[in-house]
């Protein structure tokens, strides 16, 4: 994963590549194609469906008790059908709800199947238009993902793809999108990405290959505005510790603390400050007497 760090109109700002892609295979619903240097979506000329699976690792990125302000997805069209049949089509974002495995093949030496598209048989594990996990148990509630069970029905963000000409193409910040990176931010047992497809399956002649992780120089890129949570100041104050931070409007926070920087010191939280009408200047004291001990702020 590359993860690129730097500030940006209010906030800091960084840009990740996914950690994991893949496609859903319509035509050979039992392959994986999760290695391959492309991810394809939307549906060929021969009315077969794909759609392809994105996830990102907001927390390693992005420090605990942030506040997400803006995410754009970037995506770089690296194929399409023959001009003379390709339709533009919306493409939509939806946040998945189960998790998948992206698996690692690619079709690139398969001599019964040359189509780089089709992937190749599933192994135990790895994500097909059928299965989450193939030869498991863990099966899509329907063929390619159901909406309301397998991934939200809202579009998180859309975007018009006219082709290779147009490209790159940015799903634009919207509300829902700040929401699922939010989500992911602080629930990361529930980061499983999103899921991009056309927004008409019904039309053919709409599939696209775009850049995977795998292809460095077409990677995907989600840029995050966000504004971390800081402790402005720590100072002395007799027999008292005082921790200051600027509270911004209508935001809670949780100051926690733990007595050592290795993992195996778990926070806990030493108190928990109510959302304030205007930012607010807060001062938090500690006694000394309770010896070493690291804070952070966190958004409830």
């Amino acid at each position: 994963m590359l993860a690129t760090h730097g500030s940006a109109a209010g906030g800091d700002a960084v840009v990740l590549n996914p950690v994991a892609d893949t496609t859903l295979i319509g035509a050979a619903p039992d392959n994986n194609n999760g290695g391959q240097s492309f991810v394809n979506a939307g549906v060929t000329q021969n009315d077969t469906t794909n759609r392809a699976l994105f996830r990102f690792d907001i927390a390693a990125q992005v420090p605990a008790g942030s506040k997400i302000l803006r995410a754009d997805l970037t995506l770089e069209v690296v194929h399409q059908p023959p001009q003379d049949g390709y339709k533009a089509s919306a493409f939509d974002l939806h946040r998945l709800l189960q998790s998948w495995g992206e698996g690692n093949k690619t079709n690139s030496s398969s001599l019964s199947s040359p189509n780089p598209g089709l992937g190749e048989p599933a192994t135990p594990g790895e994500a097909t238009w059928n299965a989450r996990f193939a030869f498991t148990t863990n099966l899509w509630n329907i063929p390619g993902g159901a909406s309301a069970n397998d991934y939200v029905s809202a579009a998180s963000s859309s975007q018009q793809v006219y082709g290779i000409l147009n490209s790159p193409y940015t799903f634009e910040s919207t509300p829902r999108l700040v929401a699922d990176v939010q989500l992911w931010l602080e629930r990361p047992e529930n980061n499983f990405g999103w899921l991009l497809k056309s927004d008409d399956e019904a039309v053919n002649w709409t599939a696209c290959r775009f850049g995977s992780r795998e292809d460095t120089q077409n990677a995907p890129r989600l840029t995050i505005e966000y504004e971390p949570a800081r402790i402005d100041r720590v100072q002395k104050l007799g027999d008292w510790l005082a921790v200051s931070f600027t509270a911004q409007a209508n935001q809670a926070y949780a100051v926690e603390f733990r007595t050592g920087l290795s993992s195996a010191n778990n926070w806990s939280t030493f108190t928990n400050v109510p959302a304030q009408p205007t930012p607010t200047n807060v001062v938090v004291t500690d006694p000394i007497s309770n010896g070493q001990r690291f804070y952070r702020l966190r958004l409830p």
